[in-house]
């Protein structure tokens, strides 16, 4: 059993998968860091007999992996951003500052949709939005804070707007300060996105908007027909990797 695990921003995310690398994927489990970490003592992953993981968080998870894989014997990768991997070129000058979980995402897509051209949209803690061609070339993207951090930054830095988060998705215009500000971070990020459709069909005939990521079910909501959901991309990208 392979364990593939996805330590983000903001918690860890994890699936389970056979022994081959084209086996079917689990459903996906999202944890917080001190419970993942107590799943490993619990012992839950027994079971596994390699992992490969993804970091972008602090080093705390990941040392916590690689001390339960040394003590269990456990063939362990922690994945890389890299120039080029399985089809794809990187766009980026010094490839390895690439966020991994971007690179993962193409990755993936490419594993799904190869000789498309492809926008990946992956909609967390920040927002990230990746153009990639279907010979595998990376046109670049943008880097923009999430929905949330949209919200909670322009309060920080304001002493008279009073607003709190609202769990519904929305564009609409907002009468109150607590709409506005909810519907008005949902609004900049479907505006650039919508933008970055634009821009990259000025490059490429799009074939697909791929979208991913936590908020990646209210962002397929927001622009019907636009764009694919495809909850385990980096799941999928992560696949493609293994540690023995």
């Amino acid at each position: 059993m392979r364990l593939l695990v996805d330590v983000g921003n903001t918690q860890v995310k994890y699936v389970f998968q056979g022994k081959e690398s084209d086996s079917k994927l689990s459903n996906v489990v999202y944890v917080d860091y001190q419970a993942f970490q107590h799943q490993l003592a619990q012992g839950i992953f027994s079971a596994v007999n390699e992992v490969v993981v993804a970091n972008v968080h602090a080093s705390e998870v990941l040392d916590a992996i690689e001390h339960w894989a040394r003590k269990y014997n456990i063939a362990c990768l922690q994945v890389h951003s890299s120039a080029k991997a399985f089809g794809i070129t990187s766009s980026y000058l010094e490839p390895g500052s690439l966020g991994v979980d971007r690179w993962l995402a193409m990755v993936g897509a490419k594993r799904l949709f190869s000789e498309q051209n492809l926008l990946i949209i992956d909609a967390g803690t920040a927002t990230t939005i990746d153009l990639l061609a279907a010979n595998g070339e990376h046109f670049g993207g943008w880097i923009m804070p999430g929905v949330q951090v949209l919200f909670s930054s322009l309060l920080a830095r304001t002493n008279k707007i009073v607003a709190t988060p609202k769990a519904k998705a929305s564009v609409a215009f907002g009468t109150d300060s607590s709409s506005c500000l909810n519907h008005g971070s949902w609004a900049m990020t479907i505006g650039a996105i919508k933008e970055a459709i634009s821009q990259a069909n000025g490059l490429l005939n799009l074939d697909k908007v791929l979208i991913t990521g936590g908020n990646a079910q209210e962002i397929s909501t927001l622009i019907p027909g636009i764009g694919q959901l495809e909850t385990k991309l980096i799941f999928h990208g992560l696949s493609c990797f293994q540690a023995r």
